[in-house]
């Protein structure tokens, strides 16, 4: 028995979604296209989130669901008083508590960023979650191919995807089959 269960434990990995070259990785769909991206600062924000935006990127905006953003520098809302900063670059914050009135946790690499793009990028999006993102919400959190994920806009036909850096491989693959 105990060979039994050792050979079916034995590789796992078998079963999930093999990992891209994120390098080149890229999808050219009819209409629509995506591409990882990489480098992006992010950092988590509890509490007061205006004041750390505030206080860490002054000037930045904030974003929820489906919600257009000019600027490179966002908190993409996660809840009341949750959000994820992004910037253009890793920011330099202290972890923890901030007399401002928030909490900051430093977290460039917790989440895989994803940019779908082009006339059909709305479609893809809409296939692969059940909120209606047309009427938008203040929090960007949904689940996106059955994962938690947040979904903002950089351009009119430009969506930012962030998920959970393991669940890149599955999300590829979604995006692949879509």
């Amino acid at each position: 028995m105990a060979d039994r269960v050792a050979e079916t434990m034995r590789d796992r990995g078998r079963f999930w979604s093999a990992v891209p070259d994120w390098a080149s990785a890229q999808i050219e769909h009819d209409g629509w296209s995506a591409r990882r991206l990489h480098g992006l600062g992010q950092t988590l924000v509890s509490g007061d989130v205006q004041m750390a935006l505030d206080c860490l990127v002054p000037g930045g905006a904030q974003v929820g669901l489906w919600g257009l953003t000019d600027t490179d520098r966002v908190v993409i809302r996660i809840a009341r008083d949750r959000g994820l900063l992004v910037t253009p670059e890793t920011l330099e914050v202290e972890p923890g508590w901030n007399e401002a009135g928030f909490v900051a946790t430093p977290c460039d690499d917790a989440y895989a960023v994803f940019e779908i793009s082009g006339d059909a990028m709305q479609q893809v999006v809409c296939e692969a979650t059940a909120a209606d993102v047309e009427a938008g919400s203040p929090s960007a959190a949904l689940l996106f191919a059955g994962v938690p994920a947040m979904l903002y806009r950089t351009a009119p036909r430009t969506a930012r995807l962030h998920v959970e850096s393991p669940l890149a491989a599955y999300i590829w693959t979604w995006l692949q089959g879509a």
